[in-house]
């Protein structure tokens, strides 16, 4: 039963293949029919084989290439374990309601654009489901890499916004940065292994002496912190909202943000045995959670908003993996993820009504424009704050919080610390829910919420309120333990949102506390960490190697142009005699001719009738001398001499 993993992640492949690759015009009802099809049926089949977990047979592999390559044993194979099972059905749950919610919101696009969003939205289910149920460091990489290259081409898919296209690229290259972090810490378990199979590269990491296990641990925590926009790393998502609102839900939200998180969750045991690694990723995630709460507080902007809001919350994350509490991340993701993605599109669809206007001013008045998605947004909001029991988020959070007490030697800190976090969560996510209670601008063109929006609305709504009944089992699949805690503890935590919610309705109420939030331009820009470090590192480097090259008017100096000299000799030496090989030379050539040849072909076209008869006759006449000359003899009948 196990092999039919490897037609989960089969239908979003191939609906990018279609949609993608196809050379034929395809209209814009099979393209939304084709898209939501690959959106759907990996939930489907992800749901059987969840079902085939549930039912106890929840460890298998699904074999898809083995071969030995001297020593080592490249062996790609699918994984079926719980962490993969849970993972998996919430990345299909979640990218098929945002797949069909996007059936309406890119109903204005051209269609050769809803073919290019929607083949690059299916690309990226396929990626991520590759990832999740991988069981080999290859297929993970390889998953992990898609994950990327889609997500710049989605921040970017208004190719004629230079806002947009700068966003792409800088997301682009801040993840390459942990791509090569990850890729180092996969390699060296490798060659540590002798394996690429994930249960073997654990034990192998294992055994390593506890200087390279700390050292793989943390190429592999940078990895993480990377992928989900963690402190320092987090400039790229508030930027990344640039995309279409459908790719902030799925990728920049509830699935590929949190990749990080599931990367740690599946590297547990080796990091549990490097405690420094440990500590820092606590004392990491508990800060960055702080920090995206404080400064999604000051935000203008409700994606942005958002963005600031997941940086937060992947910090809740990871602060439970610091702990070693891997089940209580994993069951938050699985909560964040249904209430993440749900405010996103819920802020979508009132965006809309505000003539796609994000800010948090224009959402005024939405709660009568939009009745539904305001409804489901505040579900989403009184979720992601917390509010103590009647909500999917309190649940989750509250494991996370008894976690972080549990734990030694920092354990009061880390808890007041995500403590603090929740309060600002309940503050901010409160603010546009009370402005679109305010009196606002009504809809030139009203028009109905129509049924590929509402039902993925209300089903994540459902989700975000009654979620919480699945932390518990989800945390007893998971092999997880909930550590008892006092009562005033839990009497503290849910009186966090409460708070969060009192501090809201002041800043949203008071006029002074408004024009202070409104105006702290500099409290919205998130430290500019990527400003601060083109200020610091950057520019000084190009002044020092103007100044050695005597660029820009500089007088070049003698002795410390050496070190520019050497530099350019090497690179002449070792990199120019290989940078363009035979082959490449070879096929540049053939490109180069190509032009002229179609040239000269497209003049041949004149659109006169007579030549295009003469052309005809001669075409039959050359396939009819062929047929004869190559047809065979038969009996009674004469041969060509």
């Amino acid at each position: 039963m196990f092999h039919l993993l490897l037609f989960v992640p089969a239908p979003a492949l191939a609906a990018f293949l279609v949609l993608g690759l196809a050379p034929v015009y395809l209209s814009r009802r099979f393209v939304m029919v084709v898209a939501v099809i690959g959106g759907v049926l990996p939930l489907l089949l992800m749901a059987g084989m969840a079902s085939l977990c549930l039912s106890g047979q929840c460890q298998g592999v699904a074999p898809i290439f083995d071969l030995m390559v001297g020593p080592a044993h490249v062996d790609l194979a699918l994984l079926l374990d719980p962490l993969s099972t849970v993972v998996g059905m919430t990345v299909t749950q979640i990218g098929a309601c945002v797949m069909v919610y996007s059936v309406d919101y890119m109903a204005g696009a051209k269609t050769s654009d809803l073919r290019r969003f929607f083949a690059l939205m299916n690309l990226f289910l396929a990626a991520m489901l590759t990832m999740v149920l991988a069981g080999d460091s290859i297929l993970y990489f390889l998953g992990w890499e898609l994950m990327g290259m889609c997500s710049f081409f989605l921040i970017a898919y208004n190719i004629g916004s230079s806002r947009a296209i700068a966003a792409g690229r800088k997301a682009f290259i801040m993840s390459r940065i942990a791509d090569a972090l990850l890729l180092a810490g996969l390699l060296l378990l490798f060659i540590a292994a002798g394996s690429v199979r994930i249960e073997a590269l654990i034990p192998a990491g294992l055994a390593l002496p506890p200087q390279q296990r700390t050292i793989i641990a943390a190429m592999l925590l940078g990895g993480a912190l990377g992928k989900s926009a963690q402190l320092p790393f987090h400039t790229w998502l508030p930027s990344a909202m640039a995309g279409p609102t459908p790719v902030s839900a799925l990728l920049h939200s509830a699935t590929m943000v949190a990749a990080g998180a599931y990367l740690m969750a599946r590297f547990a045991p080796l990091l549990a045995e490097a405690p420094g690694v440990m500590m820092a990723m606590a004392i990491g995630g508990a800060a960055t959670a702080l920090f995206g709460a404080f400064t999604a507080l000051f935000q203008n902007d409700v994606k942005r908003l958002l963005a600031f809001s997941s940086i937060s919350q992947i910090g809740f994350m990871l602060l439970a993996l610091g702990v070693g509490s891997p089940a209580a991340a994993m069951a938050h993701f699985v909560i964040h993820a249904l209430f993440k993605s749900l405010l996103f599109l819920s802020a979508g669809d009132m965006a809309h009504s505000a003539g796609d206007d994000t800010s948090i001013a224009a959402m005024r008045g939405a709660a009568k424009r939009r009745p539904l998605a305001f409804a489901t947004f505040a579900a989403g909001a009184a979720s992601l704050s917390g509010l103590p029991l009647v909500t999917a988020g309190w649940w989750s959070k509250e494991e996370i919080l008894d976690a972080a007490l549990a734990s030694d030697p920092l354990g009061p800190l880390l808890w007041g610390a995500a403590l603090l976090s929740a309060v600002l969560t309940a503050t901010y996510a409160f603010r546009p829910v009370l402005a679109a209670l305010q009196p606002g601008a009504v809809e030139a063109h009203p028009h109905p919420t129509g049924p590929a929006t509402a039902v993925p609305l209300v089903l994540l709504a459902i989700g975000a309120i009654t979620g919480g009944l699945l932390v518990g089992p989800i945390i007893h699949l998971l092999g997880g333990v909930h550590p008892e805690m006092p009562a005033f503890t839990m009497l503290i935590a849910a009186a966090a949102p409460l708070t969060g919610l009192a501090f809201s309705v002041a800043i949203t109420r008071i006029p002074a506390l408004a024009q202070r939030v409104a105006t702290a331009r500099h409290l919205r820009q998130g430290l500019r960490i990527d400003v601060r470090y083109h200020v610091w590192f950057v520019q000084p480097f190009q002044r020092l190697v103007q100044r050695l090259s005597g660029a820009r008017g500089h007088r070049p100096d003698p002795f410390g142009a050496l070190p520019v000299r050497l530099v350019l000799w090497l690179k002449r030496q070792a990199i120019d005699r290989f940078t363009r090989d035979g082959f490449d030379r070879l096929w540049m050539g053939l490109a180069a001719t190509a032009p002229p040849l179609w040239a000269a072909a497209r003049r041949s076209q004149t659109g006169r009738v007579r030549h295009s008869v003469m052309a005809m006759t001669a075409g039959a006449a050359a396939l009819l001398v062929l047929a004869l000359m190559t047809t065979r003899p038969t009996m009674g009948m004469t041969t060509w001499p």
